[in-house]
């Protein structure tokens, strides 16, 4: 929860989220759909405990992509480590801002890894 404008706030997550490099299509002003795929094993271990991908080269899309909705460039890599989630910013009665992270498809504990990173990234953990 945080009392930030929502603007500021998801200026931080889309930070956070290419710095993990995850693709991403705005649907909504606080809301997205989101794809991760893990480059090669050990990619979150090295994100937690240095703060920086292992690799170099940025794999974020631009809000407008229409990337999520086609998978035809998944098919080169194993789809049972795609992660598909949810990004969705909600104002709650007491005037804060509370975001919520849904796994639409993948692992769930390679998720719960990449939410961990994620909140390493935002500064939470």
């Amino acid at each position: 929860q945080s009392r930030a404008p929502p603007r500021e706030i998801m200026t931080e997550v889309l930070k956070a989220l290419q710095e993990l490099n995850v693709y991403w299509k705005k649907i909504g002003l606080y809301n997205m759909k989101c794809r991760w795929t893990p480059a090669r094993p050990g990619q979150l271990e090295g994100m937690i405990n240095d703060g920086s991908p292992m690799h170099d080269g940025p794999y974020f899309c631009e809000e407008s992509s229409a990337i999520i909705e086609n998978d035809a460039d998944m098919k080169s890599s194993p789809s049972q480590n795609v992660i598909k989630f949810e990004v969705q910013l909600y104002k709650t009665r007491e005037d804060k801002y509370l975001l919520d992270l849904q796994r639409v498809q993948g692992p769930q504990f390679l998720f719960l890894d990449l939410c961990a990173a994620f909140l390493t990234q935002l500064r939470v953990l």
